[in-house]
């Protein structure tokens, strides 16, 4: 039996060297066990770094609930698509190196906010964990997604590597007296169901901590670009997402996507931009670009965070209410 001119169609378009002649068959074949294979090598590689099994090894120390505790926050970390970007606004090895200096700061656990690949394909994410398998933080790594994680970065996409290599998009955890919850904007969205969930989980009279990857549009100070209102947040679910936060009294949101650094209190909650991981930084409407990760406490009398430079510099966010930002 033959197999459908449009597998062929697809195929060609897929497998090198064919680009001006037709697929075999034996081809086809040849492809598809090259991508069982590459599924089989990046079950193995992100095995160490799936949510639930960091999270499981989180649970084994535990914290009291009026006990202080430390915790790390990263921002993007994707090199940039695009070798040009890379000359003209990146630093090589930055996230690397960032990493490897939050290890010194006795944080209980690492969160990512996001875009650890330029895109969402086979090569980047195992090229992602070899790196992290050759860094081995040795305390817990969490993640958000990114848009960049997913298959197209700027359309609507599967995240399906994502979900194979992390789990799911969308969870929270208790540590100590503080919720932490893992909100998917990849999407450039947020939908009603997220929102009743987010609601729900919120809905507790621990400390709340939430951590996304792209602002809500509503933060115009970060995502106005000259004449483009709100192009670098999300529209829909934005006002939403903001409403559930200042009712459900969250202390921070954690953000990224844009590369850069800024501090809001918006509708009484803390939002706390920190995009510096290691990705190229871009111009945008932020005027505070630097790379830096934040590390942050956790006690009795709320959260405090210190926000430590590529240069070895650190400053305190400062408690008072505050705007850092252009």
């Amino acid at each position: 039996m033959g197999v459908e001119p449009s597998l062929f169609a697809r195929a060609a378009a897929a497998v090198p060297g064919y680009r001006w002649g037709p697929v075999r068959e034996k081809d086809l074949h040849r492809d598809g066990r090259k991508e069982r294979a590459d599924r089989l090598v990046l079950s193995r590689l992100s095995a160490p770094w799936r949510t639930a099994r960091q999270l499981r090894s989180l649970e084994a120390r535990p914290r009291a609930a009026l006990e202080p505790f430390r915790f790390g926050v990263l921002g993007d970390a994707e090199p940039g698509r695009f070798w040009i970007f890379r000359k003209l606004f990146n630093i090589p090895g930055v996230f690397e190196r960032q990493v490897c200096a939050m290890q010194g700061h006795d944080v209980d656990f690492t969160i990512q906010l996001g875009d650890m690949v330029s895109r969402g394909i086979m090569r980047n994410y195992l090229r992602f964990f070899r790196t992290m398998g050759r860094i081995a933080p040795r305390r817990p790594y969490l993640t958000v997604i990114g848009n960049h994680d997913r298959l197209s970065p700027h359309h609507r996409s599967n995240a399906d590597l994502y979900l194979a290599s992390f789990g799911k998009t969308n969870y929270s955890f208790d540590r100590g007296g503080v919720r932490f919850v893992v909100l998917d904007t990849s999407a450039h969205r947020v939908t009603r169901s997220q929102l009743r969930w987010l609601d729900m989980v919120l809905e507790t009279d621990l400390r709340k901590v939430v951590f996304t990857h792209i602002p809500p549009a509503c933060l115009r100070r970060w995502t106005d670009f000259g004449l483009s209102r709100g192009i670098g947040g999300f529209r829909p679910g934005a006002v939403e997402l903001t409403e559930v936060c200042a009712r459900r009294r969250v202390d921070r949101v954690y953000l990224g996507h844009i590369h850069a650094f800024g501090v809001q209190d918006f509708r009484g909650v803390r939002y706390v931009l920190t995009g510096g991981g290691g990705s190229p930084l871009f111009p945008s409407g932020v005027e505070d670009r630097f790379h830096h990760f934040i590390v942050a406490e956790a006690g009795p009398d709320g959260i405090r965070e210190t926000v430590h430079g590529l240069d070895g510099r650190s400053f305190e966010i400062p408690s008072g209410r505050v705007l850092f930002s252009a």
